[in-house]
């Protein structure tokens, strides 16, 4: 709480609110605008109350403390209770500034704290609902409520309770009407409840220690008392927070209880398993409810819900409304202990029963009856808990308008309970905003005083610490009440009837006072101040409101009923409802008549009471029914003759009519069975056997590690797990690292730390249980003697530390947690340490360990990939490698690797890794390191430029198990061999040491494979395997047997031996051999001689290549597609040999009629792919190629018709044209899901996952819709909701909350499946850029454009620093895992690390040359990465700032970067349209995600990493897979990319520029690339290149601000080079090719001199860059076209400017002054009008010869880039949504017909060329992508195919044919409907 301020700044501050209030409501009362308070009153319904900056958040000043009690009446004869005729309200109470609050003046008397939940057993059986609550706001967001208690204000003034207020009441000076008559003196009050009472209390007798527990009342009070006497408390709590007063026998039951903590433990744990047999009861009978319930008020957090929710879901399911279940799960909401109830939960109850009343209350009264009551109940605990946020639209509003006509129903009971809820609504603010509520409501404002009192926080509680918000509260209200014409009004008397009541609420949609107070009255009998009560219905100013009086006698009512209470005070319950039915002082101004009827039958219910049977404890006896009922059957006699004719013929009619149903109370009938806890008393004992394993394995010798120093950090670390919320500790390491003692040792140490009923720790070696994938904990504990009744109820109840050994030498693939289905509903709970060895889990390990979660878990709200914790190594960083290339060069033994060549140094082996092409990828692997330093000086020797050494990694294999061979064949001659073994060696020496050597290997592979299905480790023992006769022994012997030959070839090979256990000495090596059986290099010679082919003696050896049939069969034997390694080293061989690619072509088409060719030709395939083989337009009709990987194929027009596609990989396939008619793809899997299309056309903009990743959210940017947040459900991609959101968006990382940013500068976190607002964080002064959310939830930070970086508590929303330290706008904000520091990157300077305790700056990340846009913490706190618009990502050290790798590969600005929720992947995105995937360990590039048309935006992975989602510019949210057939099984090795291309003449040739400023020549038939024009070339971008007229010269334009000409046919550079001031973008020969203009960034265009860079004219007259310079066909002229809007002609002859045509338009790409940007002109080569192009537009044409506007008619599409064919018959457009269109022109009209649309990309370049027999495309796509079409027409129809591209990897089936497709799935076939059809515009 904030102090209070020194007292003159106290008094200061009162005297100018006093004044400025006093002003205000003059002002108000004398005008018609002024009446504030019209407009207040519909803001209470869009906001929450406003704080006070001088309070702490949920700190209210306590009520005034009593001084003094009553006297009690002196007699009880009822007669007496009618007190003389004078008003109980004085006249001379007139209105005195100072008053506090309701509490202050109808109650003087002491006010307790908000008392607990945890009061009594049966808080909830007990006539109680939850008192007034001073709790801060609750969030609508899965935030547990927060509980506070109020603490007394030193300047609170107090008041005895004998005095009279002052003031007259609370509301009484803001009347404009008199007040009304006086009231009686309080000595006159009458005095039914003379004393305070004990409040009802459920008592058991408290069990004997070790003795059995004999009921669940008896559990539920010894539970509630354990948790009082448990739980620190203070002496200044307040009684409900204390523990009960016992007497001394009671005492002490309970005291030896609380010293024997098993005990305690065993009684808190028999109430959860209560709770568990009440979850898998199938029936929830009505006993079976009355009895859970019971323990509500005792219950933990966990179960409490887990309880709540069952009673939600059952009564949700229900199809009949069960009354049972209904007031259980009332109940239960009602006992809910501090911080357990959730704002969803409250409004998920407040939903169903919404419903079900809508199902059910036109119908019979029973049910509507009953569930209006519950939903009173359950709107009081919203109001207690101050929920707010609650969706308007979706909640708010719906159940105003159920209850509005509620109130309109005849059912007179049924209206005022309406009526009661309608007004608990009003109290719970919805999610609109002041203005909006103000202004949609503008014609019906008519509101008191109380809506002022519910804007500025003038609460019925405190109302004076709300004044000090008055003035700024007023200044708002006054600029919306100017819009909004309303007369003022107040509050009417009290006294009026219940329609004018109801009408006076309805039009104010106002909180009328009697709400409040009767939410008062109740917390005085919940807390047994019945004489309190008493006084307060009196000095209620307006205690004659109708309702008010309908609440009294309602609660009157449930003392009566209640047996929990005294029987005199429930008998003078009975009393008090004779007085108000028979005194007049309670009459209303209006009588009316159906309050009596209420009264009569209140009394006539009470007087039907049967005797209830409850087992309570001696000492606290219960009242009868019987004598209740009696009293009330006496005072309905008394009644008889009371009032006149009406109200006596009302009385026969009500007494004598059928009686109500309306129940005065819903509750249930306390149990007198226990049958819940009758099963859990029949569990069997565990205890006494897991006693007897624990000494077993603590009786076994210590198990010491051989390095204690490594030993104990790892124990402290699976301790630390232990103690967390993971669920899994994956531990890797190579054979002999101790992982199986260090598993012993563990366990033994949880041994030693068990308590009974804690986690049982259990050691398994997985290899000795049979099949662990099902049952392991069952078949273990089978094992350790355990009965199955005790397995069973160790597996409903208890849990688990499950230490699994050997997780690979049980050849294991599957995922135990999943298949044992560990921590799902009614399994086992386990946390599982797995060891494994690091070499046997492969690339995608993480799926075969990833937990499940149960959704009760207490984890259910963790990321699930973060509940998994691993120890591995990483590959070698640069530093690694030049640490082990050291050391190799000092090995002693190098000096005879190469004797031919001199000693390598440690900088000449770095020297060949960094030069030699993609080298320094391949040794980021520490194996293939070792190859390649051996292979190195062989490789290079005689090679001069290392630029075009090609090394592939099997070749590199190839070399170095060629030297291995040969070494050891040399060392086998100083070897001590048998005679045996001499013989054999010279007889391998004959055949071929080395070929024999690689047979035996190659064997061995295939036969491991075949065998062992690939499991790396042979198990051969000898002994053993001559014994067995099996085919699998017979097998190992072949290769481990003790005959000379294999001992020999074995010793020699790159085996490696454990014990008995044999292996490769790396699993690559096992995976080489096996690809050799496919494809052995020894059997293909470059050069073959005709003795290459021929036999040996034996015809055993033969060095034949396979045939075609025998390469089908060995595919055949066996799938290898997921086998990348094996699939690598094939595709290598096939780029090596064209015929071994040949071969596997013929398969593919033997597969059309052999049946059996399927997995071959799968195989097949599958290796041409990864080859990168084209396979456009190719016969593949009835191809069986099922489970193929086709990823990033191109059969652009293939014909696949009736292909068997089943289960095959088409990721990024291009498949435009492609006819797939009647294929079968069932599974067929394309990697992406189908895009989502944002509603707003101005892209997304940002985008975030909920932390368990059943959301998606999205921002989106600014248009007429406005800017949007969009929420998304992960399992069906439905729009659930969108609300209004603006700037930046976060997601929490431990609940379903989002932070995004509001009008005003403002940071909201709100709940993200309703939007309804928890806090609302302000500070900022700017817009809000960015946000996130630390990983504990605790804390927020958001950074501004105004330079400022925020931290607010997530709590309370109060600031925690406030940090100025950058000097540029943030862009990006991160939090480090573990919470402690934040980074924060924006448009300029280094990225910042901050201690977050301190705010003080810790590091500046140096290095991007650029705005870094997006900053991103690795899971594991490591490493940091960030992008920026310098085009590159920057992986950071966390801990020292240093840079350790740049990824380079986007083309433009990366703004965006993540990592995948294991740190095995990041994501970046660009401007370039592009997402690429890297390894960050090594920093390769992995893959390339193509498809969005513009700018991706922003990109986040699923926590569950099953997708990416990519936001982009283009107005779609896209989705990919993000498991590992996303991931390429090669690299992709980052090109340059290429920005511009020109063909030659002749068509033969096509010249590129990249990225690199390196030229490359291709040969436009087949893509084979030529020369490159790098050598004294360009030092950056090349912008433009051009062939000169004849074709034997290229030009280039840069970057660098230099022109270049290059000789066609060599490449060599020419001696010309022109330099200019700025960078040169644009470049054309003139068609005699003697000139050449250039222009660019400088605004000005050139001519020079072609053959000798003579410059000829300057040419000025542009404002902007100028982008091209076309020459007319003839030469003449030519044109160029500007940023500046303008297209101008020139002579290029005289320098002169013929024409300027501007191009104005009123709306897009405007640049300034109505101007638009123009991106191309050409020219017709018919007439040679001119053609230009702004984006997004229908081209204009021109007369280039007087600049007239010519119109194209026909062609009216929106174009960015267009081309002429050679002969100007043919117009073709590339589209924005990147749809080509061709328009043909007529020869007779010149009318254009559109003749073909066809999707090939969004083309930034596009020329024609006209070959010999074909007419071509060339087109450049904004990715960087060369395609070469080929135009085809047939019989008037024409057609693109696509002949090759330099690398397409998008998913394409534009046109394709799809018809009679069998076994899609409904995604995939929306997925294929959307990539097939032309898409629409994005303008």
């Amino acid at each position: 709480m904030v102090n209070a301020p020194n007292k003159p700044e106290k008094e200061g501050l009162n005297s100018f609110i006093e004044k400025t209030k006093n002003k205000f409501f003059r002002k108000s009362l004398r005008t018609k605008r002024g009446a504030i308070a019209a407009g207040i009153g519909i803001v209470q319904l869009g906001t929450g109350s406003i704080v006070n900056p001088h309070e702490s958040t949920g700190s209210k000043a306590a009520a005034p403390t009593s001084t003094s009690s009553s006297p009690a009446p002196s007699t009880r004869d009822l007669s007496t209770l009618t007190p003389d005729n004078s008003p109980p309200y004085s006249a001379a109470s007139s209105p005195v500034p100072g008053e506090r609050s309701l509490s202050d003046v109808a109650t003087p008397a002491k006010s307790s704290p908000v008392p607990s939940q945890e009061t009594s057993l049966p808080s909830a059986h007990a006539a109680a609902t939850p008192p007034v609550s001073s709790e801060t706001p609750i969030p609508a967001a899965r935030t547990p409520v927060a509980s506070k208690t109020p603490t007394p204000d030193a300047s609170t003034p107090t008041v005895s309770k004998t005095s009279t207020p002052a003031n007259g009441g609370l509301f009484s000076k803001f009347r404009s009407k008199p007040t009304p008559a006086p009231a009686p003196e309080e000595k006159n009050w009458p005095k039914v409840f003379p004393d305070k009472v004990t409040p009802p209390l459920f008592t058991t007798q408290i069990p004997i220690r070790g003795n059995r527990i004999e009921s669940t009342a008896q559990l539920a009070y010894t539970n509630i008392l354990l948790r009082r006497y448990a739980a620190p408390h203070s002496d200044e709590a307040g009684d409900v927070d204390k523990p009960l007063a016992l007497d001394p026998p009671q005492q002490a039951l309970l005291d030896a209880i609380l010293k024997e903590e098993e005990e305690l433990t065993h009684i808190r744990y028999l109430a959860t398993r209560v709770v568990e047999e009440f979850a898998v009861d199938a029936l929830k009978a009505r006993e079976a409810i009355s009895e859970v319930v019971l323990l509500g008020p005792a219950l933990e957090m966990e179960y409490h819900r887990k309880l709540t929710n069952i009673l939600i879901g059952e009564f949700q399911k229900g199809l009949l409304t069960d009354i049972a279940l209904l007031e259980g799960l009332v109940e239960m909401v009602e006992c809910a202990g501090p911080g357990y109830l959730l704002s969803d939960d409250l409004v998920k109850v407040l939903v169903v029963l919404r419903e079900r009343l809508v199902s059910t209350h036109k119908q019979s009264s029973k049910y509507p009856y009953h569930l209006v009551l519950a939903l009173s109940r359950l709107l009081d605990v919203m109001v207690g808990n101050k929920v707010v946020g609650v969706s308007r639209e979706a909640d708010h509003e719906p159940l105003q308008e159920l209850l509005v006509g509620m109130m309109e129903s005849d059912d007179i009971y049924l209206k005022h309970q309406a009526a009661y809820a309608f007004q608990a609504l009003m109290h719970i603010p919805n999610d609109e905003s002041t203005k909006d509520c103000v202004l949609r409501n503008a014609t019906t404002i008519v509101q008191g005083i109380v809506g002022v009192a519910s804007v500025v926080n003038l609460n019925f509680e405190g109302f004076a610490d709300g004044l000090s918000n008055f003035y700024e509260a007023a200044v708002g209200v006054i600029e919306i009440a100017d819009k909004v014409y309303s007369g003022a009004k107040s509050i009417r008397d009290g006294g009026e009837g219940l329609l004018a009541s109801l009408k006076a609420g309805l039009k104010s949609r106002g909180r009328i006072v009697w709400y409040m107070a009767l939410r008062e009255a109740k917390e005085h009998i919940q807390h047994g101040r019945l004489d309190e009560f008493n006084d307060f219905v009196f000095k209620f100013p307006y205690f004659r409101s109708v309702e008010f009086q309908w609440g009294i006698c309602l609660y009157l009512g449930e003392i009566a009923i209640n047996p929990l209470w005294d029987l005199e005070s429930r008998e003078h319950a009975v009393e008090f409802l004779g007085m108000v039915y028979r005194n007049p002082l309670f009459t209303p101004k209006k009588p009316d008549p159906t309050l009596y009827s209420w009264i009569l039958n209140v009394l006539r219910q009470v007087s039907e009471l049967q005797d209830e049977v409850i087992a309570t404890h001696a000492n606290h006896a219960h009242s009868s029914n019987k004598n209740v009922a009696s009293h009330a059957q006496l005072m309905l006699k008394d009644l008889a003759g009371v009032g006149d004719d009406d109200r006596q013929k009302l009385y026969t009619e009500t007494t004598e009519g059928d009686p109500n149903q309306f129940p005065i109370k819903i509750r249930l009938t306390p149990p007198v069975s226990f049958p819940l806890l009758t099963k859990v008393h029949n569990i069997p004992n565990v205890e006494f056997e897991l006693n007897n394993v624990k000494k077993q394995r603590l009786a076994k010798p210590s198990l010491q590690s051989t390095d204690d120093d490594a030993l104990f950090p790892l124990m402290e670390k699976a301790l630390k797990f232990l103690d967390g919320p993971n669920e899994v500790l994956l531990l890797l390491g190579d054979s002999g690292a101790g992982k199986s003692t260090f598993n012993l040792q563990l366990e033994r140490t949880l041994w030693q730390s068990y308590k009974k009923y804690g986690r049982i720790p259990l050691y398994i070696n997985l290899p000795d249980i049979e099949k662990p994938e099902q049952d392991l904990i069952n078949k273990h504990l089978r094992k350790l003697n355990f009965k199955d009744p005790q397995i069973r109820e160790m597996k409903l109840h208890r849990s688990f530390v499950v230490i699994c050994d050997g997780y690979d030498e049980s050849q294991l693939k599957i995922n135990l947690h999943s298949t044992n289905k560990w921590n799902q509903p009614a399994q086992w709970k386990v946390k599982v340490v797995i060891s494994c060895r690091g070499q046997y889990v492969g690339a995608d390990y993480r799926a075969r360990f990833q937990p499940q979660v149960d959704r009760y878990s207490t984890t259910r709200n963790v990321d699930t990939n973060e509940l998994m914790e691993e120890a591995a190594f990483a590959a070698f960083n640069m530093t690694q490698v030049e640490q082990y290339v050291e050391q190799y060069t000092q090995n002693p033994s190098m000096a005879n690797t190469h004797a031919d060549q001199p000693l390598w140094t440690k900088d000449d082996y770095m020297d060949k890794l960094r030069r030699i092409p993609n080298l320094m990828d391949l040794v980021s692997n520490p194996f293939l390191l070792k190859l390649s330093l051996d292979a190195l000086p062989e490789v290079v020797k005689s090679k001069s430029d290392l630029l075009e050494i090609q090394i592939t990694r099997v070749e590199l294999y190839d070399s170095f198990v060629f030297r291995w061979l040969d070494i050891n064949n040399s060392r086998l001659d100083i070897n001590t061999l048998t005679l045996d073994e001499q013989d054999e060696l010279i007889a391998l020496r004959d055949a071929g040491f080395e070929l024999e050597g690689l047979d035996f290997q190659q064997r061995l592979a295939k036969a491991i494979f075949m065998n062992q299905d690939g499991h790396p480790v042979v198990n051969y023992t000898y002994l053993r395997a001559r014994g067995a006769r099996t085919q699998a022994k017979d097998w190992k012997t072949d290769f481990f047997g003790p005959s000379a030959n294999s001992k020999l070839l074995r010793d020699a090979s790159t085996l490696t031996k454990t014990n008995n256990n044999y292996r490769f000495i790396h699993r690559s090596l096992l995976e080489y051999f096996y690809s050799r059986t496919f494809y052995d290099p020894s059997r293909h010679s470059p050069s073959p001689s005709p003795s290459d082919y021929e036999d040996d003696e034996d015809g055993e050896y033969s060095k034949k290549p396979l045939t075609t049939k025998e390469l089908q069969d060995e595919l055949g034997n066996r799938s290898i597609i997921n086998e990348p390694s094996v699939m690598q080293f094939l595709a290598e061989r096939v780029k090596l040999d064209s015929a071994f690619r040949d071969q596997l072509d013929s398969i593919i088409q033997a597969s059309k009629t052999d049946a059996k060719a399927g997995v071959a030709a799968a195989n097949a395939i599958t290796i041409l792919i990864r080859a990168e083989l084209q396979f456009n337009g190719c016969d593949f009709r009835g191809i069986r190629i099922p489970g193929a990987d086709l990823r990033g194929g191109e059969f652009d027009s293939a014909n696949l018709e009736g292909a068997d596609l089943t289960k095959v990989n088409l990721s990024k396939a291009w498949m435009r044209r492609a006819n797939l008619s009647r294929a079968i793809m069932t599974d067929v899997q394309f990697g992406e899901l189908p895009f989502l299309r944002a509603a707003s056309s101005e892209g997304v903009h940002q985008l975030a996952w909920s932390f368990d990743g059943s959301l998606l959210v999205t921002l989106t940017g600014q248009d007429t819709v406005g800017t949007a947040v969009t929420v998304y459900t992960a399992d069906t991609w439905e729009n659930v909701i969108s609300y209004p959101g603006r700037d930046s968006i976060a997601t929490s990382l431990t609940s379903l909350e989002l932070a995004f940013g509001q009008e005003n500068h403002v940071v909201r976190l709100a709940d993200i499946q309703t939007g309804r607002a928890r806090l609302d964080l302000v500070g900022h002064t700017s817009t809000v850029t960015c946000i996130a959310f630390s990983p504990n939830g605790k804390l927020i930070v958001a950074g501004s454009a105004s330079e400022e970086i925020r931290i607010w508590s997530t709590a309370d929303g109060k600031s925690v620093h406030v940090l100025s330290g950058p000097s540029f706008p943030v862009r990006g904000l991160v939090f480090s895992p573990n919470s402690l520091q934040f980074v924060s990157c924006g448009t300029a300077g280094a990225p910042q690390v901050w201690d977050v305790r301190s705010g003080e700056k810790l590091l500046n990340l140096v290095g991007h040359t650029g705005a870094v846009e997006s900053v991103v913490y690795s899971k594991d706190g490591l490493q940091i990465a960030t992008a920026s618009v310098d085009k590159t990502v920057r992986l950071w050290d966390a801990r020292s700032g240093n840079t350790s790798k740049i990824l380079s590969g986007h083309h433009n600005a990366v703004v965006g970067v993540v990592y995948s929720p294991d740190d095995k992947l990041l994501a970046s995105c660009s401007s370039d349209n592009t997402i690429r995937l890297w390894n960050p360990s090594n920093g390769r590039a992995r893959n390339t995600l193509f498809g969005h048309i513009l700018e991706v935006r922003c990109i986040a992975f699923s926590p569950n990493d099953k997708y990416i989602a990519s936001g982009g510019l283009d107005g779609t949210i896209r989705l990919w897979g993000a498991g590992s057939g996303m991931i390429d099984a090669y690299p992709d090795n980052v090109a340059a990319k290429l920005v511009c291309v020109d063909v030659s003449p002749n068509g033969k040739y096509i010249v590129t520029g990249n990225s690199k400023g390196v030229g490359q020549l291709w040969l436009t038939s087949t893509g084979k690339q030529g020369v490159k024009l790098e050598r004294n070339g360009h030092s950056d971008e090349i912008t433009e290149v051009a062939f000169s007229p004849c074709g034997q010269r290229i030009v280039t334009a840069s970057m660098d601000r230099t022109v270049r000409f290059w000789n066609a046919l060599t490449g060599v550079a020419e001696s010309i080079v022109i330099s200019q001031s700025r960078a040169i973008t644009c470049l054309s020969f003139s068609p005699d090719g003697t000139q050449l203009i250039t222009s660019g960034h400088d605004n000005i265009v050139r001519t020079w001199d072609a053959y000798t860079g003579k410059l000829v004219h300057v040419l000025e007259g542009h404002k902007g860059w100028v982008s091209k310079v076309p020459f007319s066909p003839r030469g003449h002229q030519f044109a160029s076209c500007s940023d500046d809007g303008s297209v101008r002609v020139w002579d290029p002859k005289k320098g002169e400017n013929l024409l300027n045509l501007p191009h104005e338009l009123d709306r897009v790409n405007q640049i300034s002054d109505n101007q638009v940007k123009v991106d191309q002109v050409i020219y017709d080569p018919n007439n040679e009008s001119l053609i230009s192009v702004v984006l997004g537009e229908r081209p204009f044409c021109w007369d280039s010869t007087t600049g007239a506007r010519i119109e194209m008619d026909g062609v009216d599409a929106k174009v960015t880039r267009c081309s002429f064919t050679p002969d100007g018959k043919i117009f073709a457009a590339a589209c924005r949504d990147g749809v080509l269109r061709l328009w043909e022109r007529s020869s007779e009209t010149g009318k254009w017909t559109n003749v073909l649309q066809t999707m090939i990309g969004a083309s930034s370049w596009m020329k024609w060329t006209k070959g010999p027999k074909r007419l071509n495309l060339t087109t450049l796509d904004r990715t960087g992508n060369l395609c070469i079409w080929e135009l085809k027409e047939e019989d008037g129809v024409y057609s693109l195919q696509l002949d090759w591209c330099s690398g397409y990897e998008e998913l394409s089936l534009v046109e394709a044919n799809l018809e009679g497709i069998v076994g899609l799935s409904e995604a995939n076939m929306q997925l294929m409907a959307q990539r097939s059809t032309i898409q629409a515009n994005f303008e």
